[in-house]
C-alpha cells in the first residue's frame, strides 16, 4: 500500500467528517519505524485534508504537537501549536522553560539541528504514552529547516532558529519521525505517573526523592538549564 492509499485509509476510519483520528499507543509498529519523506508523495488536497484531521486530533487530545506516526502513518510530517497565553503572575516554571505562544504550523520533512551547549531539563509527556511523564534533557536552541504547508495549499521553505519550549516541541515531534519516544531519551528513573509531576516542580526534589543520577544532579535548586553539555551527554 503506497503512502496515499494508507493516508486515505486512515482518514476514512473516522466515524464522521471532522472527528479526531485515533492516536496509536506505544507498541504500535508505526511509532518505531523511521518515517519516509512526504514531499511529492501526497497530492496537496490530500495533504491539506490530512493536516486538518491531525489538527483536530491534536486539539482534541489536547496536545501541542502531533506527528504522522502517531496516527499510524510513517511519514515525515507533523502539526504543532501552543496556545499558551502569558498572563501576569503566570507559573514560574513556564518562565524558566521559556514557554511562549506558538502559532499553528504544518511541517513537511523537518530537520532539527541542535545549537549551543545549553541543556534544559523538564518533564515531558506524549500523546502516544498516555498518563506518563519523564524528565527529558533537550537543547535550549535549535535550527529548524522544513517545508511548511500553508492553509491555502502553498508550500514554502523555512530556515529558522527557535529557543525554549518551542525548541522542545520541535525536538519531541522530530524524534517521532525517527521512531523515538521522549521516554526513550529521558533521565533514567524519572518515569512517573503524570499525577505525580506536580510533586517535583523543583527538579532538585526529583533528584532527591527519585534517586536520579548523572548531570541533572548538577542543577542548583530552582534551576533547569545546564551549561556546557549536550542533551545526549546529560542522559
Amino acid at each position: 500500500m503506497d503512502a496515499a492509499e494508507l493516508t486515505r485509509k486512515i482518514l476514512d476510519r473516522r466515524t464522521e467528517e471532522g472527528a479526531p483520528l485515533r492516536i496509536v499507543q506505544a507498541g504500535h509498529p508505526a511509532l518505531r519505524r523511521r518515517a519516509s519523506a512526504v514531499r511529492d508523495r501526497l497530492e496537496v488536497p490530500l495533504l491539506l485534508e490530512l493536516a486538518e484531521a491531525m489538527i483536530v486530533t491534536m486539539r482534541d487530545a489536547p496536545g501541542v504537537g502531533l506527528a504522522a506516526p502517531q496516527i499510524g502513518l510513517p511519514l515525515r510530517f507533523y502539526v504543532i501549536e501552543d496556545s499558551f497565553a502569558e498572563e501576569p503572575g503566570e507559573d514560574e516554571d513556564d518562565d524558566l522553560l521559556e514557554r511562549r505562544p506558538l502559532e499553528l504550523r504544518a511541517l513537511l520533512d523537518p530537520e532539527v539541528e541542535l545549537l549551543g551547549e545549553e541543556t534544559v531539563f523538564a518533564f515531558e509527556g506524549c500523546l502516544s504514552v498516555e498518563g506518563w511523564h519523564s524528565i527529558v534533557p533537550r537543547s535550549r536552541r535549535v535550527r529548524l529547516r522544513a517545508t511548511e504547508l500553508l492553509g491555502d495549499g502553498r508550500l514554502r521553505e523555512i530556515d529558522e532558529e527557535h529557543v525554549g519550549w518551542t525548541a522542545r516541541i520541535l525536538q519531541h515531534e522530530t524524534d517521532h519521525l525517527a521512531g523515538t519516544l521522549c521516554h526513550d531519551v529521558s533521565v533514567p528513573r524519572s518515569f512517573i505517573e503524570e499525577d505525580y509531576t506536580a510533586h517535583y516542580g523543583d527538579l532538585s526534589e526529583a533528584v532527591r526523592l527519585l534517586g536520579l543520577e548523572g548531570d541533572i544532579t548538577r542543577l542548583a535548586p530552582g534551576e533547569v538549564v545546564l551549561q556546557g553539555t549536550s542533551p545526549s551527554a546529560a542522559r
